[in-house]
């Protein structure tokens, strides 16, 4: 099987396995599938539950999460606090939003952001809020 193949089918099937080889094989931590400098879109392998899952990422500065949120049509939001979501199991992976309080999002956050998922001992299903409040105008 070759490295695209193995890539592609541990992302159709949600193979955790078989996505980790091929991070591993081709040197690489995750997957980028979009960034800019307020949101990225990332596939990369982790433990959940007691077993290796792929993880697929909307990781989000507070910024761009108070932007969504005023499109939305969501209340007044003045401040909001660094936040992990993690939802339902899917055949292709579980859906995880991560916002950080951050400038923006470059290759050492997205590092970052995947050891702390990785190392995490506790994750759980649905959102959680965490640190300070940050002030957002």
């Amino acid at each position: 099987m070759s490295e695209r193949e193995r890539r592609d089918s541990g992302l159709r099937n949600g193979d955790a396995r078989r996505f980790a080889g091929y991070l591993k094989q081709s040197g690489m931590s995750c997957l980028v599938v979009d960034q800019t400098k307020d949101h990225a879109v990332l596939v990369f392998t982790g433990p959940f539950e007691g077993g290796e899952v792929v993880w697929r990422c909307e990781f989000v500065t507070l910024k761009a999460e108070l932007q969504r949120l005023i499109l939305e049509g969501s209340r007044a939001v003045e401040g909001l606090r660094n936040f992990i979501e993690i939802g339902d199991p899917v055949p292709d992976g579980v859906p995880l939003r991560v916002g950080l309080a951050l400038t923006h999002i470059d290759a050492a956050a997205i590092d970052k952001m995947i050891l702390m998922i990785r190392q995490y001992k506790n994750l759980r299903r649905g959102r959680h809020e965490y640190g300070e409040v940050v002030q957002l105008r």
